[in-house]
């Protein structure tokens, strides 16, 4: 599967999750959906979140142009929440997996997609 199938299918394809997209370690994205445009620099500070995450859990972060208030952060999970919207990051072995919700979709819902397809891609390998 191409990995803007996994964004297309295995994340959007749920129905609980609006907008998603999968990045490197240097968070550059190598597949997204419609709409969702994250910038090198995002991604990038995304990244760096996962190995010092005192920045992000002090500013947030900024994901297509919008500011999280960071609810977790760890070398495996990014939580952010902007009003009744959210966004989970989950990094695996190769790659940031990124599923973002809007209301009336639940944050424990969609967190469960990221950290499922997480998973299935950790136990590939990548």
């Amino acid at each position: 599967m191409s990995w803007q199938a996994y964004v297309d299918t295995s994340l959007i394809g749920t129905g609980r999750i609006t907008q998603a997209t999968i990045l490197g370690h240097d968070g550059n994205a190598w597949a997204q959906s419609t709409g969702f445009h994250i910038t090198p620099q995002e991604g990038a500070a995304l990244a760096a979140g996962f190995v010092d995450n005192n920045a992000i859990r002090a500013n947030g972060f900024y994901m297509g142009g919008q500011r999280y208030f960071t609810l977790r952060a760890d070398g495996r999970s990014i939580y952010g929440k902007q009003g009744n919207n959210g966004i989970s990051a989950v990094k695996t072995t190769q790659a940031i997996v990124v599923g973002a919700y809007e209301a009336p979709i639940q944050p424990g819902e969609s967190a469960t997609e990221v950290e499922k397809l997480a998973d299935y891609l950790i136990n590939l390998g990548y």
